[in-house]
């Protein structure tokens, strides 16, 4: 990459008008001279000063630093030989006319070392003129940011792939099943979208333990990507969840082949750690334009046909068809049951505890609905809240919640004299209601609370699809005094982009990163990355889904602020923290004894 130096023409004789050139100084003494080299010694950024023919005469100690280049060799030379041919002609034309317009230029440039490596660097160039004001040199400043540049692709990396993986998130495979159908849409061709499952992934989970289901996820993900043309797309759509984007497809046939491949891929068991594990997938499969004209079509009917595949018997693939209707029936009957269980007042509340690091207090108090149903036993709300979002049964199941746990609230705060906090989930489509904040300033006068006593979590997801209706929404509702926080930061959807736009008080990092933060020393630095941001930035920052005390520990180290999960508590229902409560004297909020030993220095890194 050529300094910004190497593009301006030799320039001898011209005008200086309109430049802001650095003049000579007359007369200096050989005091001034040896201060000024000491100076230029010891200045931290890369320094050199090149002829008005681009000659190369003068450096400094950390131009060698940061190029490879030494005085010796580098004397003589043009800034030709840092060139890293990155940068085309328009470039270096615009660099020519700011210097001509305004005497200097500033911007970001990649240069090449004399090892061959390619790195980014800021630049300054300016003119250097003698005491007639006539140029006589060229000085160019410069500083290496290639580690700056690592952290910004870091985030990016956070933002649009899985962190177990390495695949595509939701996100980012959202993007290319847009791009994949606006071709096909171009080229008149076929798009095929495969929704996989892994066949009693939880039996593994629950007999072999998490850490091991991990492991297989990424074997998974690495058996498929091996399978699979370059040019398709494979996601990790969340759990045991993949989706694959076929593009460019002219026939079914070619569909079936592939569906073929994935299901024999299976077959070979996958080696983890001393257990040989045999797996299979059932996978749902949509075509565009004949199966869907839409990603959310696309999605929801491959997602249908999945189910197919697994009522057929699991280990097989199944294409969607419009009479596919089982799944949609149970689906209609569990909507049903919904709306019983709240005209019944058959849906409950759990309460789940949030501790303060420094003093293992209860902070804040997470609040979740919670459905048992007479016969299908304890229904999750991963599987109960997509289905009232789509009645329109989430609006009273909303209201009841914020209502309901606005009443308990209040009753706690009175009885134990305490000043305690509740944190809810906000499902992204009562933001855009608009009608949000004043439920909550209603349920908020009504119990007499003060508005610093509630916060709202808001997923990632929810900001992407629901953009200006959400910073309207959220605005309104930070203005009240209610906090704020993004859920399952890290996840994906999670942006800092979200942080600029919306009035954030606290992240929430996603468990994903918690669970191997002891072995695993990627985790380790991402989770202190995501924390010192959030300090930077004046957030507080809470961890989810601490199964352990080594956890525990980590997070302790990092300076996290908040901590959640199994081992500080599991999800309690209202006597279970009645009773907690009640162990403190009043005016104090509960003290959570949990161990955290001292094993090594792992989390020191």
């Amino acid at each position: 990459m050529r300094k910004r130096t190497q593009v301006l023409s030799r320039s001898k004789g011209r005008s200086s008008k309109g430049r802001s050139q650095i003049r000579g100084k007359p007369k200096a003494t050989q005091s001034d001279t040896g201060l000024a080299e000491r100076i230029v010694t010891l200045f931290k950024d890369g320094i050199l000063v090149t002829d008005l023919e681009l000659n190369i005469v003068e450096i400094n100690k950390a131009f060698t630093r940061v190029t490879g280049y030494t005085r010796d060799e580098a004397l003589g030379k043009t800034p030709r030989i840092l060139s890293s041919g990155r940068h085309g002609r328009d470039f270096y034309c615009q660099m020519w006319n700011d210097l001509n317009e305004k005497g200097h230029w500033q911007g970001i440039i990649w240069n090449r070392r004399k090892n061959g490596e390619i790195y980014p660097e800021c630049l300054s160039i300016e003119t250097i003129a003698d005491t007639r004001g006539e140029p006589t040199h060229y000085l160019g400043i410069f500083s290496d940011i290639s580690h700056q540049e690592a952290i910004k692709n870091q985030i990016h990396h956070m933002a649009y792939y899985d962190n177990l993986t390495g695949l595509p998130n939701r996100e980012l495979f959202s993007d290319r099943l847009e791009l994949s159908i606006s071709q096909a849409i171009r080229e008149r061709l076929m798009v095929a979208l495969f929704f996989l499952d892994l066949d009693h992934f939880k039996d593994i989970n629950d007999s072999l333990g998490h850490s091991i289901g991990d492991q297989l996820l990424s074997a998974v993900a690495r058996r498929l990507t091996d399978t699979l043309r370059e040019s398709d797309t494979i996601a990790r759509f969340g759990g045991d969840e993949f989706t694959v984007i076929l593009s460019r497809i002219s026939d079914k046939g070619q569909v079936e082949n592939v569906a073929k491949k994935v299901i024999a891929t299976f077959k070979k068991p996958f080696r983890i750690d001393d257990h040989e594990i045999y797996i299979s997938t059932s996978t749902g499969i949509c075509l565009f334009p004949e199966h869907g004209d839409n990603c959310e079509n696309m999605i929801r009917h491959a997602d249908t046909a999945m189910y197919q595949a697994k009522d057929k018997g699991k280990n097989c693939y199944a294409f969607y068809t419009s009479e596919m209707g089982e799944l949609h029936n149970n689906r209609v009957y569990l909507r049903e049951e919904l709306r019983r269980a709240l005209s019944e007042q058959a849906v409950s509340l759990l309460f789940q505890p949030q501790i303060d690091l420094i003093n293992n207090h209860i902070n804040v108090i997470e609040v979740m609905p919670h459905w048992h149903h007479h016969d299908m036993g304890v229904i999750p709300p991963i599987k109960f809240i997509p289905i009232a979002e789509e009645s329109g049964l989430i609006h009273e199941l909303g209201s009841w919640t914020l209502d309901t746990a606005c009443n308990q609230l209040a009753a706690w705060r009175h009885k134990f004299d305490i000043d305690l906090r509740i944190a809810l989930k906000i499902p992204g489509i009562l933001l855009s209601t608009g009608k949000l904040d004043t439920q909550i300033q209603r349920a908020l006068s009504l119990y007499n609370l003060p508005e610093s006593s509630l916060e709202l979590e808001i997923t990632g997801s929810v900001l992407i699809e629901k953009m200006q209706e959400a910073l309207k929404s959220l605005s309104r509702i930070s203005q009240l005094g209610v906090r704020l926080t993004i859920d399952d930061f890290g996840a994906g959807f999670a942006s800092l982009n979200y942080i600029k736009r919306y009035p954030i008080d606290k992240i929430r990092i996603d468990r994903s990163y918690i669970c191997d933060i002891k072995s695993s020393e990627c985790d380790r630095l991402l989770v202190r990355t995501i924390i010192n941001m959030g300090h930077n930035l004046s957030l507080r920052v809470i961890a989810e889904g601490i199964e352990n005390a080594e956890q525990l520990e980590c997070l302790k180290k990092f300076g996290c602020d908040l901590a959640q999960g199994s081992y500080i508590s599991h999800p309690l229902n209202g006597l279970e923290l009645e009773k907690l409560l009640a162990q403190q004297p009043p005016g104090q909020t509960p003290l959570i004894r949990v161990d955290i030993k001292e094993t090594d220095s792992t989390c020191n890194t």
